[in-house]
């Protein structure tokens, strides 16, 4: 009897927190909180799942077991017990130290090393062995994030090895997908692309990541894409936008509280009629704090009128604090907060409250039920959830929303007021507008934010990207099937027939991002043709877009059969005269279409026209992928577009 289809959710880190009781020597385990815990915990009545995850520190043997005996039997959850010195230079130094600032448009801050792939592909190795120790056929993988971007592939690779191929991956990216452009800075660009793209379905918070992804594919790779899909080693990998979300009713219970409703009443008495912006960031250069505080100076400089009307509260919760990139950040940060209270606070009048610490769940929801606006400057961030949160808050006031254009958030939240945060004066005037909102303007906004965030909660995230995986139907992506080499050699050797094999010169036989005369096949490629055609009762033909003389130059006198430009001309095997297919032809032709394939040569930088006997050719393989592509179809339809087109004889064939 088969065991019901379980989800394997797999992440970084598992949704628990670990206590060693020092003086019993003994492991107390408790469920840890956050989005992805909250999405998938609305999953449970619908789905058997389990978790696969680090625990986030080393342990001895001994207490591994009964780590492992406790997180299995109490929890669900499979750890994946890590060394410090592998997750030390996966975690902190590749995933965070060169994935994460790239993915935020920050190349400056990663110095990239060798030793910290080596370890992030270690580790992912280690997650693969661990996951697929539970997997079986009909079960679902789910991937979360960029810390484990190679583990699609290496989990494929030990289904197939186990046997197993009904198993569905998913992928999703929690964090921004830069552009192609950016992208292409790391070293390992490609062999990260194509552990994504072992999954089933690839998901992002925007349509701006799953494009960018999609470019970089193309561009990278040279793959073939859709906008929703990639073509990719005879499949298509599947794309799609998920913006995750959270779950409003438990801030919304939350300001219902007779503490935190105390709170705020506390709150709004010390801040003495005064309007309140809040921030609540972690301190990490892409959250832009520092651009927040330049923006609020320059909102206090050019309207001094309200100098003493309103204050910003900050949290800015500490974060990898031993990193010297984060040490300067602090320090900035501290300087540019007592420099500003510096020029504008006095006895009676603070402008900046800086809270450099992290704040309790009450004390949070206080906060946000307080403030008359917030205030969310990112640089650069995935989807961002405290504007979610101050939106579920405001359960009494109809708070504004001041929302970066570069969070991710900015694509949804339709009511926020948006701009640049790398623009002082934009900033300082969306802080204007938001103090200036008339009443009804405030409800209106707020009733349009608070539709989308109900709605598009953290459990309806997580039931939409399981459903479309399992919905998922990989068998029709498919194009051809694979042989199996065994079943093939077996027929071969075994069928007493003549045998033909047919080969793919360009591409194949040869590398295709190379001008023809540098495209000769190797002195081993050469060799194991010879040895093919040497074989008793068999054929070989060699069938390319070459013409004859390259196909003469390079395979003459190997007794092979030859298949020139398309099949215009082929040749047998052991026969030296040529055969053609096709027509006589009167090359007229030639004259009206080498100045137009000339006008494309000249505006498409990589691109040449290659003469052939019969064939004339724009190659463009070398160009630029999507440029080339583009020019190509435009080629094409001015081709098609000639009067003499129809008429002459002639056909088009698209490639590349």
């Amino acid at each position: 009897m088969t065991s019901k289809p379980k989800l394997h959710i797999v992440s970084n880190r598992l949704p628990i927190v670990i206590n060693h009781n020092v003086e019993e020597d003994t492991y107390d385990v408790t469920p840890a909180s956050g989005g992805l815990v909250t999405a998938l915990a609305a999953l449970k009545k619908d789905v058997t799942f389990s978790w696969v995850g680090w625990p986030g520190s080393e342990f001895n043997p001994i207490a591994e077991k009964v780590i492992r005996e406790k997180l299995a039997n109490e929890h669900g959850c499979i750890p994946v017990f890590l060394p410090d010195r592998l997750a030390v230079p996966y975690y902190s130094g590749f995933a965070n130290g060169i994935i994460w600032p790239l993915c935020h448009y920050h190349p400056g801050e990663f110095h990239y090393q060798e030793s910290e792939w080596i370890a992030y592909q270690k580790v992912n190795e280690i997650f693969a062995d661990t996951v697929v120790e539970g997997v079986q056929d009909g079960d679902s993988v789910w991937i979360q994030d960029y810390q484990l971007m190679l583990l699609p592939a290496l989990v494929r690779e030990r289904l197939a090895k186990k046997g197993l191929h009904d198993v569905k991956i998913g992928f999703f990216s929690h964090i921004p997908f830069p552009s192609s452009e950016v992208y292409r800075i790391l070293p390992t660009r490609a062999a990260i692309l194509k552990g994504m793209l072992a999954s089933d379905l690839v998901g992002f918070q925007t349509y701006d990541y799953a494009r960018h992804f999609l470019s970089s594919c193309t561009r990278i790779l040279g793959l073939p894409t859709t906008p929703n899909g990639v073509e990719y080693e005879a499949r298509t990998v599947h794309v799609g936008t998920y913006a995750i979300g959270i779950d409003p009713t438990k801030f919304m219970q939350a300001v219902e509280k007779t503490s935190v409703q105390a709170r705020i009443h506390e709150l709004r008495q010390r801040i003495n009629g005064r309007k309140v912006y809040v921030g609540v960031d972690r301190l990490d250069y892409t959250k832009g704090v520092p651009n927040k505080l330049l923006g609020f100076q320059e909102f206090l400089r050019i309207h001094p009128e309200l100098r003493s009307k309103v204050v910003l509260i900050q949290v800015a919760v500490p974060t990898r604090i031993g990193v010297e990139d984060y040490k300067t950040l602090i320090q900035s940060t501290n300087e540019l907060v007592g420099r500003i209270n510096g020029l504008y606070g006095g006895l009676d009048y603070v402008p900046i409250h800086y809270i450099n610490q992290s704040v309790n769940f009450e004390e949070l929801v206080a906060l946000y039920a307080a403030a008359d606006v917030c205030v969310v400057s990112s640089t650069r961030d995935g989807m961002n959830l405290v504007s979610y949160e101050f939106i579920a808050s405001q359960t009494a006031g109809h708070g504004a929303l001041v929302l970066s254009e570069f969070a991710g958030a900015a694509q949804s939240l339709n009511g926020a007021i948006l701009f640049n945060p790398w623009g002082t004066e934009e900033l300082s005037q969306a802080l204007y507008d938001a103090y200036t909102l008339t009443d009804e303007a405030r409800k209106q906004n707020h009733e349009k934010l608070f539709r989308y965030v109900e709605k598009h909660t953290a459990a309806n995230w997580g039931s939409k990207f399981v459903a479309d995986l399992h919905n998922l139907v990989p068998s029709v992506t498919r194009r051809l099937p694979r042989t199996n080499l065994d079943t093939l050699l077996s027929k071969w050797q075994n069928d007493g027939k003549k045998k033909v094999i047919f080969l793919d010169c360009d591409g194949t036989l040869t590398h295709l991002n190379r001008p023809p005369k540098f495209a000769k096949p190797s002195d081993d490629v050469l060799e194991t043709l010879k040895s093919l055609s040497n074989l008793p009762d068999t054929l070989v033909f060699i069938l390319s877009g070459r013409d004859r003389a390259h196909l003469i130059d390079w395979f003459d006198g190997k007794y092979l059969g030859l298949v020139a430009e398309h099949g215009c001309f082929y040749r047998h095997p052991n026969a030296p005269e040529w055969h053609r297919l096709a027509e006589d032809y009167e090359a007229n032709w030639r004259a009206d279409v080498r100045p137009l394939f000339q006008h494309y040569t000249d505006r498409t930088p990589g691109s040449f026209i290659e003469e052939k006997e019969v064939n004339l050719t724009w190659h463009y393989l070398n160009a630029d992928i999507e440029f080339g592509a583009w020019q190509a179809a435009q080629l094409q339809m001015n081709l098609e577009d000639c009067s003499w087109y129809q008429n002459a004889g002639t056909a088009s064939i698209v490639g590349r």
